[in-house]
């Protein structure tokens, strides 16, 4: 950007249309516009996230506990339902088929469907019984609840990462940005009136399920078709044997991808026998986590223009590289600085516990995008294994440290380890994306094996 500024006063036009200039020339690029629809559904949902929670703490003021609980099983759901998803084929495969598309969305929806009923099935029998925080969940109705939400998250997040393969990703934050005001309506309807105790997961999940049938309808009768029509005779096709060897270890890495998300904080809870301090804990891990989701964002459209385009793998990735830092650097910046006096509003527990959690997992934002950012080049090679190894390190190393260090009281030795492992594994990594980045690298995929 500082370029097209430089280059617009050389020209006789003043910076702001320049930058104008600059931005209309990032949106007719493939790899930003949709890069840039996925950092706006991120902030979207970042701010729709603090006004929910914001919202639920100030309905809740007199229970934090009810606040800990409710969170507790929304993260069970996300869980169960987001572990089970697909989304590693659909952004991987989607941009390379044409006639057989709605046959890949529906074979992975089906698929991540019946995944999420039979995990979530397993989590009843298991799990609340042995957690007390999860204990409400050992009951007909209770748990047929249960099974409903983790399905539709399932297939609620599969849906995005359609959008995201059709490289429609600009519908991402529309999708969201309505889930996020119809979830802060039905927050205080519920909280106030229906369901008090129950209020935070049913306005969480129940407009999730009212958006599922007409998003779908949208994708399979205007944008699919428009995708099977534009592709039709470009470059190989996909094969089915290509995508089931992708299958395993991509399913792998994806599984440890968004465990590092959601299974790390129901360790946390169940080691926590403290409602009101899980309510401190999951305030700022999901607000970290919304960070997160920042630095994914242009990793997820590098593997959508890679495999549409291979031969230009080394370019985006430099310049993905670099939109990311300059988008990342101040949203950590900020968030440091921010969250003590933002969290200290919800309450002095928030603000005393949850505030250098927060800044810790803020700052551990730029390792986690680095490595995001090359897991995007191994998913355009067809590398799984060393996708799985890479996201795998990342999880075990922090879930074999937290038991080991966190015994239930200072949260911020969480966010300790969630920084030094995510700084040692990009680290590790650094130079293998150096040498991706390199003029002339490769992006032709390496299918044998798996391929290491």
């Amino acid at each position: 950007m500082r370029a097209v500024a430089r280059a617009g006063l050389k020209g006789g036009r003043n910076p702001v249309q320049a930058v104008i200039s600059g931005v209309r020339g990032d949106m007719a690029d493939p790899l930003f516009r949709n890069a840039y629809a996925l950092v706006a559904n991120g902030a979207f949902t970042g701010m729709l996230g603090l006004a929910y929670w914001t919202l639920g703490a100030l309905l809740y003021h007199d229970d934090p506990a009810a606040v800990g609980r409710n969170w507790a099983t929304i993260q069970a759901i996300m869980f169960v339902g987001g572990v089970t998803m697909l989304n590693f084929l659909l952004i991987r495969f989607v941009p390379q088929t044409a006639g057989g598309t709605g046959r890949l969305v529906l074979a992975c929806y089906g698929i991540g469907a019946a995944a999420a009923l039979l995990l979530a099935l397993a989590f009843l029998l298991v799990v609340p019984s042995r957690a007390p925080v999860y204990g409400h969940l050992d009951g007909w109705t209770a748990g047929t609840w249960f099974l409903l939400l983790a399905v539709g998250w399932n297939l609620f997040n599969q849906q995005e990462a359609v959008f995201t393969g059709l490289r429609h990703a600009t519908w991402v934050p529309v999708v969201n940005l309505t889930f996020g005001v119809a979830k802060l309506a039905l927050l205080a309807l519920l909280a106030l009136t229906l369901h008090p105790q129950n209020g935070i997961v049913l306005s969480w999940f129940v407009p999730m399920l009212v958006a599922l049938v007409p998003v779908n309808a949208f994708l399979f009768g205007r944008l699919i078709p428009r995708h099977r029509e534009r592709g039709h005779g470009r470059g190989d096709r996909t094969t089915c044997r290509e995508i089931v060897r992708y299958f395993g270890g991509g399913y792998l890495g994806g599984i440890f991808q968004y465990a590092s998300i959601s299974l790390i904080p129901v360790v946390v809870t169940s080691r926590l026998h403290d409602d009101a301090l899980n309510a401190y804990f999951q305030m700022a891990w999901a607000l970290g986590m919304m960070l997160e989701l920042l630095a994914m964002t242009l990793s997820l459209s590098l593997t959508v223009e890679g495999a549409f385009d291979p031969s230009a793998l080394a370019a985006s990735t430099r310049a993905a590289l670099r939109r990311t830092f300059m988008l990342m650097l101040p949203a950590v910046v900020l968030a440091v600085v921010a969250c003590p006096v933002a969290l200290k509003l919800l309450g002095p527990g928030y603000a005393a516990q949850g505030a250098p959690l927060l800044q810790l997992l803020a700052i551990a934002v730029l390792p986690k995008a680095v490595i995001e950012l090359y897991v995007g080049v191994l998913r355009v090679r067809s590398q799984t294994r060393l996708i799985a190894t890479v996201q795998g390190v990342r999880l075990l190393g922090v879930l074999a440290l937290v038991p080991l260090l966190f015994h239930g009281t200072r949260l911020t030795t969480i966010g300790m380890v969630v920084l030094g492992v995510n700084l040692m594994v990009a680290v590790a990594i650094l130079p293998a994306l150096r040498r991706a980045c390199a003029p002339g690298a490769s992006g032709a995929p390496v299918m044998a094996g798996g391929g290491t």
